[in-house]
């Protein structure tokens, strides 16, 4: 009987440990080729910073791939308003991005100017060494897009912070 109790709780701890780690973008494509809202990954490295109580705001480059395979680059900042105290070290994080116009019966873009513009949501994160949060923004051409992550970072370098409010994004297309 104990055996079977650790091979449980073996199992559940490695599915859990299994349930942190972040996808790529071509896993999060594969994992969505049949949806037909689901458009791509946009995965982006954003830059350290410093709340302080009110806010705190974050360079973005990114990178978005699309279910068909193409990609295009983006520059952008990420502006958060409400709770935010702490420093927090350069991250990685990958958005699921949607295309609401798909639940219209509209064919989803491929065109990459169709995540340019400002989206804005709620965000919430706690770091402590390691780092867990999640984003849902709204925005892009048009007000179609929606952008959504969940991140889980355990290395162990993240810094101390502790986030909840809004989260404001603008991305440009780079050159």
């Amino acid at each position: 009987m104990n055996r079977i109790a650790l091979a449980s709780i073996a199992a559940g701890l490695a599915l859990s440990a299994a349930a942190c780690q972040q996808q790529t973008a071509q896993q999060l494509n594969t994992a969505n080729a049949n949806s037909q809202v689901y458009i791509g990954a946009l995965t982006c490295n954003v830059t350290g910073s410093s709340g302080y109580v009110f806010g705190s705001t974050r360079d973005l480059s990114c990178v978005f791939l699309n279910k068909e395979g193409t990609s295009a680059s983006y520059d952008g900042k990420i502006r958060r308003f409400g709770l935010d105290v702490g420093t927090t070290r350069p991250s990685h994080v990958i958005w699921h991005v949607y295309q609401l116009a798909g639940l219209v019966g509209n064919p989803t873009s491929t065109d990459p100017t169709v995540l340019v513009g400002n989206y804005g949501g709620e965000q919430a994160s706690v770091s402590a060494g390691g780092t867990a949060g999640g984003n849902w923004l709204y925005g892009g051409r048009n007000n179609q897009i929606v952008l959504q992550a969940t991140q889980f970072r355990t290395s162990g370098d993240a810094g101390y912070n502790i986030a909840y409010g809004i989260a404001e994004i603008s991305l440009t297309l780079k050159n």
